[in-house]
Protein backbone atom coordinates (compact mmCIF):
# COMPACT_ATOMS: atom_id res chain seq x y z
CA UNK A 1 0.00 0.00 0.00
CA UNK A 2 1.36 3.35 -0.80
CA UNK A 3 0.87 6.25 1.67
CA UNK A 4 1.73 9.41 0.73
CA UNK A 5 2.19 12.30 3.09
CA UNK A 6 3.17 9.36 5.57
CA UNK A 7 5.18 11.75 7.99
CA UNK A 8 4.22 11.18 11.64
CA UNK A 9 3.16 7.74 10.87
CA UNK A 10 0.04 7.91 12.67
CA UNK A 11 -1.97 6.66 9.76
CA UNK A 12 1.18 3.61 8.51
CA UNK A 13 0.62 2.50 12.46
CA UNK A 14 -3.11 1.93 12.00
CA UNK A 15 -3.15 0.54 9.05
CA UNK A 16 -0.63 -1.93 9.97
CA UNK A 17 -2.59 -2.90 12.97
CA UNK A 18 -5.46 -3.24 11.34
CA UNK A 19 -3.88 -5.24 8.26
CA UNK A 20 -1.08 -7.19 9.77
CA UNK A 21 -0.01 -9.21 6.37
CA UNK A 22 -0.04 -5.70 4.29
CA UNK A 23 3.35 -4.18 3.34
CA UNK A 24 3.74 0.27 2.88
CA UNK A 25 5.80 2.51 1.27
CA UNK A 26 5.26 6.02 2.89
CA UNK A 27 6.47 9.18 1.49
CA UNK A 28 6.99 12.19 2.67
CA UNK A 29 9.07 15.18 2.06
CA UNK A 30 9.90 15.84 5.50
CA UNK A 31 13.04 13.81 6.51
CA UNK A 32 12.00 15.58 10.51
CA UNK A 33 8.65 13.62 9.88
CA UNK A 34 9.73 10.35 8.10
CA UNK A 35 11.92 10.08 11.60
CA UNK A 36 9.01 10.74 13.56
CA UNK A 37 7.01 8.05 11.85
CA UNK A 38 10.18 5.70 12.53
CA UNK A 39 9.84 5.73 16.15
CA UNK A 40 5.79 5.61 15.79
CA UNK A 41 6.14 2.78 13.87
CA UNK A 42 9.03 1.25 15.61
CA UNK A 43 7.22 1.66 18.66
CA UNK A 44 4.45 -0.53 17.81
CA UNK A 45 6.40 -3.21 16.30
CA UNK A 46 6.06 -2.53 13.13
CA UNK A 47 8.59 -1.10 11.56
CA UNK A 48 9.98 -3.79 9.30
CA UNK A 49 6.58 -3.25 7.09
CA UNK A 50 7.29 0.20 5.64
CA UNK A 51 9.86 1.45 3.84
CA UNK A 52 10.27 5.17 3.46
CA UNK A 53 10.89 7.49 0.81
CA UNK A 54 12.12 10.82 1.37
CA UNK A 55 10.14 12.84 -1.60
CA UNK A 56 7.12 13.67 -3.41
CA UNK A 57 4.42 11.69 -5.38
CA UNK A 58 6.67 11.37 -8.36
CA UNK A 59 10.08 9.83 -5.83
CA UNK A 60 7.56 7.05 -5.26
CA UNK A 61 8.12 3.63 -6.47
CA UNK A 62 6.72 3.03 -9.60
CA UNK A 63 4.60 0.15 -8.34
CA UNK A 64 1.89 -1.43 -9.42
CA UNK A 65 0.26 -0.65 -5.46
CA UNK A 66 -2.81 -2.51 -4.26
CA UNK A 67 -4.02 0.80 -2.90
CA UNK A 68 -3.06 4.19 -1.92
CA UNK A 69 -4.19 6.87 0.62
CA UNK A 70 -3.21 10.60 0.83
CA UNK A 71 -4.52 12.05 3.91
CA UNK A 72 -4.98 15.14 5.16
CA UNK A 73 -1.60 16.66 2.68
CA UNK A 74 -3.14 17.24 -1.16
CA UNK A 75 -4.35 20.37 -0.06
CA UNK A 76 -0.22 21.50 -0.02
CA UNK A 77 -0.29 21.52 -3.78
CA UNK A 78 -1.35 23.56 -6.41
CA UNK A 79 -3.79 23.72 -8.90
CA UNK A 80 -2.16 25.02 -11.19
CA UNK A 81 -1.45 21.52 -12.91
CA UNK A 82 0.52 20.41 -10.14
CA UNK A 83 -2.57 19.15 -7.85
CA UNK A 84 -3.58 17.01 -11.55
CA UNK A 85 -0.26 16.09 -12.12
CA UNK A 86 0.14 14.63 -8.32
CA UNK A 87 -2.91 12.30 -9.12
CA UNK A 88 -1.88 10.98 -12.22
CA UNK A 89 1.42 10.00 -10.52
CA UNK A 90 -0.71 8.19 -8.16
CA UNK A 91 -2.89 6.80 -10.58
CA UNK A 92 0.17 5.46 -12.33
CA UNK A 93 1.70 3.87 -9.56
CA UNK A 94 -1.88 1.47 -8.82
CA UNK A 95 -3.01 -1.92 -10.10
CA UNK A 96 -5.96 -1.67 -12.50
CA UNK A 97 -8.93 -1.67 -10.31
CA UNK A 98 -6.90 -0.54 -6.30
CA UNK A 99 -8.49 1.77 -4.38
CA UNK A 100 -7.17 5.12 -3.64
CA UNK A 101 -8.26 6.65 -0.36
CA UNK A 102 -7.75 10.73 -0.22
CA UNK A 103 -9.28 13.12 2.33
CA UNK A 104 -8.29 16.67 1.82
CA UNK A 105 -9.39 20.28 3.06
CA UNK A 106 -11.75 21.54 0.42
CA UNK A 107 -12.63 25.51 0.21
CA UNK A 108 -12.86 27.57 -2.81
CA UNK A 109 -11.20 30.43 -1.44
CA UNK A 110 -12.47 32.03 -4.76
CA UNK A 111 -16.57 31.60 -3.58
CA UNK A 112 -18.06 34.39 -2.08
CA UNK A 113 -19.01 32.57 0.91
CA UNK A 114 -15.20 31.33 1.61
CA UNK A 115 -14.55 33.68 4.25
CA UNK A 116 -17.88 32.73 6.08
CA UNK A 117 -17.00 29.21 5.81
CA UNK A 118 -13.46 29.46 7.25
CA UNK A 119 -15.28 31.46 9.90
CA UNK A 120 -17.31 28.68 10.76
CA UNK A 121 -14.60 26.34 10.60
CA UNK A 122 -12.76 28.59 13.20
CA UNK A 123 -15.48 28.37 15.42
CA UNK A 124 -16.19 25.09 16.02
CA UNK A 125 -12.64 24.82 16.67
CA UNK A 126 -12.60 26.96 19.55
CA UNK A 127 -15.87 25.67 20.59
CA UNK A 128 -14.17 22.15 20.71
CA UNK A 129 -11.78 23.82 23.29
CA UNK A 130 -8.54 24.62 20.52
CA UNK A 131 -6.24 26.82 21.87
CA UNK A 132 -7.38 30.51 20.40
CA UNK A 133 -3.61 31.08 19.13
CA UNK A 134 -3.90 27.79 17.48
CA UNK A 135 -7.11 28.35 15.95
CA UNK A 136 -5.57 31.49 14.39
CA UNK A 137 -2.56 30.06 12.95
CA UNK A 138 -4.72 28.02 11.14
CA UNK A 139 -6.84 30.28 9.80
CA UNK A 140 -3.67 31.97 8.38
CA UNK A 141 -2.13 29.02 7.19
CA UNK A 142 -5.07 28.43 5.65
CA UNK A 143 -5.29 31.29 3.48
CA UNK A 144 -1.86 31.67 2.68
CA UNK A 145 -0.09 28.34 2.86
CA UNK A 146 -2.64 25.97 2.11
CA UNK A 147 -3.80 25.49 -1.67
CA UNK A 148 -7.49 24.07 -1.02
CA UNK A 149 -9.89 23.60 -3.58
CA UNK A 150 -14.16 22.84 -4.25
CA UNK A 151 -15.25 19.56 -3.27
CA UNK A 152 -16.67 19.64 -6.84
CA UNK A 153 -12.99 20.81 -8.17
CA UNK A 154 -11.39 18.34 -6.22
CA UNK A 155 -13.70 14.99 -7.95
CA UNK A 156 -13.18 16.37 -11.22
CA UNK A 157 -9.21 16.17 -10.78
CA UNK A 158 -9.57 12.87 -9.78
CA UNK A 159 -11.36 11.48 -12.86
CA UNK A 160 -9.24 13.69 -15.18
CA UNK A 161 -6.41 12.02 -13.13
CA UNK A 162 -7.98 8.44 -14.55
CA UNK A 163 -9.89 7.59 -11.34
CA UNK A 164 -13.45 5.71 -11.06
CA UNK A 165 -16.03 4.93 -9.04
CA UNK A 166 -15.28 7.96 -6.99
CA UNK A 167 -17.42 7.82 -3.66
CA UNK A 168 -17.59 10.52 -1.14
CA UNK A 169 -17.45 8.55 2.32
CA UNK A 170 -17.23 11.32 5.05
CA UNK A 171 -17.84 14.81 4.81
CA UNK A 172 -17.41 17.31 8.19
CA UNK A 173 -17.31 21.04 7.98
CA UNK A 174 -14.85 21.78 4.88
CA UNK A 175 -12.95 18.46 5.14
CA UNK A 176 -13.80 15.95 2.34
CA UNK A 177 -12.91 11.77 1.89
CA UNK A 178 -13.45 10.02 -1.13
CA UNK A 179 -13.01 6.21 -1.76
CA UNK A 180 -11.79 5.95 -5.62
CA UNK A 181 -10.88 3.02 -8.12
CA UNK A 182 -7.77 3.16 -10.43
Amino acid sequence: ILVLGAGGGLELAAFAGLQPGWRFTGVDPSAEMLAQAKVTLGSAGRADRVRFVQGYIPDAPEGPFDGASCLLTLHFVSDDGDKLEALRAIRARLKAGATFVLTDLCMDKAAADHEQRLDRYCRFALDSGAPPDDVAGTRERVLSVLNTVSAEREEELLREAGFTDIDLFYAGLSWRGWSASA
